[in-house]
């Protein structure tokens, strides 16, 4: 990463994600500054996708072993809000 600190979780990676959007959006950093942090975020991004394929890895193995062989995505349910 271009700070060098590599976040130590996925919570922490997530966390320091939201900080680098809440920088970017809020368009009070330099260009240099937002490519830098634009880098670093998709870098972590690419952590934060290896961290998930690998959780999902495990949850199959832990099914697998369990006996429950059902396989489903793992896409978060939308809830509609009708109210609105």
């Amino acid at each position: 990463m271009t700070t060098g600190k590599k976040p130590k979780d996925f919570e922490s990676a997530i966390q320091r994600l939201e900080e680098i959007t809440d920088k970017l959006e809020a368009g009070d950093v330099s260009l240099e500054e937002s490519i830098k942090l634009y880098t670093e975020g998709l870098e972590i991004a690419g952590v934060c996708e290896k961290k998930l394929a690998e959780a999902e890895k495990k949850i199959k193995i832990i099914q697998e072993k369990s006996g429950s062989r059902v396989e489903e995505d793992f896409e978060e349910e939308e809830e509609e809000d009708d109210a609105g």
